[in-house]
């Protein structure tokens, strides 16, 4: 899979909607992946502390920009991470004032201008949760772990891949006049704002 490869439509027989926006953002995930590195050790708490403060910046501005689209806001309304964000964020010993008081990432909004970006953007959020149950597993062992783990990593549990199922399905019955140029687009400028916020 490379960004720009050469790949069926979306909506033609042989290509899913998901399918296709993997194609067209295979390096962007890669550059992403490979700058957070996660599981690099140390393995500290105050850089997981860190890296979630900032997830927290992102959602708190996305779930709310792309709750504008109703269709998405629909099938999204169950899918939110904040609540796991906050948790998770508590357990690592953060109040709730200092939990108000992180920074946002008010770019975030530009990722749902359109209800094609927006959809591309939920790509890369949803897929994360595929990653996140090997991230999970690498913390297990970490002395600092809080009792429930970190949630956030691993939002739906044993449901990781009927929920992924459930996410490419729901792409699939989008309507044909969606533009997935438009869709791809998003995607690879979600990966690339993550990447700079993540680590700013």
């Amino acid at each position: 899979m490379t960004t720009g490869a050469s790949v069926d439509p979306p909506g033609s027989r042989t290509a899913s909607h998901v399918g296709f926006l993997r194609s067209q953002t295979h390096s962007s995930h890669d550059a992403l992946e490979q700058t957070l590195d996660l599981l690099r050790p140390p393995l500290e708490k105050a850089r997981f502390t860190a890296v979630l403060s900032r997830f927290y910046g992102f959602h708190s501005v996305w779930e709310a920009a792309i709750a504008a689209h109703p269709a998405i806001a629909a099938f999204a309304r169950d899918r939110s991470r904040l609540p796991l964000l906050r948790h998770d964020l508590m357990a690592l010993g953060l109040s709730d004032r200092e939990i108000s008081r992180l920074p946002l990432c008010d770019d975030a909004a530009a990722l749902a201008r359109t209800e094609a970006s927006a959809l591309g953007s939920m790509y890369v959020v949803e897929g994360s949760s595929l990653g996140g149950r090997l991230i999970s597993r690498g913390l297990a062992e970490q002395p600092w772990l809080p009792a429930t783990g970190l949630t956030y990593f691993n939002p739906y549990g044993d449901r990781t891949g009927a929920m992924w199922q459930g996410f490419k399905a729901w792409c699939d019955a989008q309507a044909s006049g969606l533009d997935w140029t438009q869709a791809a687009e998003g995607a690879r400028a979600t990966f690339a704002l993550l990447q700079g916020w993540l680590t700013r």
